[in-house]
């Protein structure tokens, strides 16, 4: 899971808030009893003060009967039950709450952590990557093949556009799920050109074939299993370099942007290609891309260009590190969106 340790320390501080809120609200209901039913307060009092009355009668006879003092509090507790529904009250009404029962609002259960915090955790990564509200409709779930030719044989594939998605499709579904199996911690036996080539991907092709919609796919698995991923178009991948690097902008939006750039999980730069290009544009793609390499960070990229393309556009040694570190995979057809 990769989450800094500044959003970790943010939710345990949500945790707190709740805490506290949740104390404080229990005491103003106590005060709220007590105002109404006087003789609780003297119940309450009478528990602990019975506990130590009982203490001190083992210290002069030797023995402490726990049941006996059970009997004594459930007694006790028993009464001040039968108060509080007298008086309108829920019975357990000046007990403490909590926003999540199993865990007690502190986010972990025997040392594993609660579902809640695992909620917090998916919804902040979900909220950082771009694509929150997006996801519900494009995951592999929702992934159609009824919008690829299934036909007409694709030149050089020997078979139909759709039969081809459909060894695209269970790629990029293999690639999401074995996606954690890159880690060495796991002990697998991968070299690490192996390791490289499935860690990252450059989906090419004509506008509206697919290629964002199975990067999309791709990140929900990722998020879903809480590591952080960050979609930016190439467009405003690079106007946040130009804000931090040219322009010396200190603008916490666009330093938090460009540190995920580099640090997160996954990253998917979409439409490559379409930004103003020029040597900084150029220079930047290829320390994005080194670093990411050399740090086994994953990248997905889409373009319309061809590496032929993106070689005269970024440079032979932008496109060599490609090359040598994604797994390149065409798509054909024509705009989907056309026919929805």
């Amino acid at each position: 899971m990769a989450i800094d340790n500044s959003s970790y320390n943010a939710i345990m501080r949500e945790y707190e808030n709740i805490r506290a809120n949740n104390r404080a609200a229990q005491v103003r209901r106590i005060e709220e009893v007590y105002e109404k039913i006087p003789k609780m307060k003297e119940l309450n009092d009478s528990t602990g003060s019975m506990a130590v009355a009982r203490y001190k009668e083992s210290l002069k006879s030797g023995i402490l009967s726990i049941n006996d003092l059970k009997t004594d509090i459930d007694s006790i507790k028993n009464k001040k039950e039968e108060l509080l529904c007298s008086a309108g009250f829920p019975k357990d009404y000046m007990e403490i709450t909590y926003d999540c029962k199993d865990c007690k609002d502190t986010g972990y259960i025997d040392g594993r952590k609660c579902h809640c915090l695992q909620l917090k955790i998916r919804k902040l990564l979900y909220a950082q990557s771009n694509l929150e509200n997006i996801l519900n409709k494009e995951n592999f779930d929702n992934f159609s093949f009824d919008y690829y030719d299934n036909k007409t044989i694709l030149p050089g594939q020997n078979i139909t556009n759709a039969a081809y998605m459909e060894g695209v499709k269970r790629f990029c579904e293999k690639f999401a799920d074995k996606y954690f199996k890159m880690n060495r911690s796991e002990n697998e036996n991968i070299s690490a050109s192996e390791e490289n080539d499935r860690r990252n991907i450059i989906f090419s092709g004509n506008t509206g074939v697919g290629k964002t919609y199975l990067s999309n796919c791709i990140a929900k698995v990722l998020l879903d299993r809480y590591y952080s991923v960050i979609y930016l178009s190439a467009k405003e991948l690079f106007e946040a370099l130009v804000k931090v690097k040219m322009e010396k902008s200190e603008d916490q939006k666009y330093l938090l942007l460009i540190e995920e750039v580099y640090e997160s999980d996954m990253l998917i730069i979409d439409d490559l290609g379409t930004e103003l290009s020029n040597h900084f544009t150029t220079t930047e793609f290829f320390h994005i891309i080194n670093r990411r390499v050399n740090t086994d960070k994953s990248t997905i990229i889409s373009t319309n260009l061809s590496l032929d393309e993106m070689r005269d556009i970024y440079s032979e040694r932008v496109t060599s590190r490609i090359r040598k570190s994604f797994m390149y995979i065409r798509l054909f057809g024509n705009d989907i969106r056309a026919k929805l």
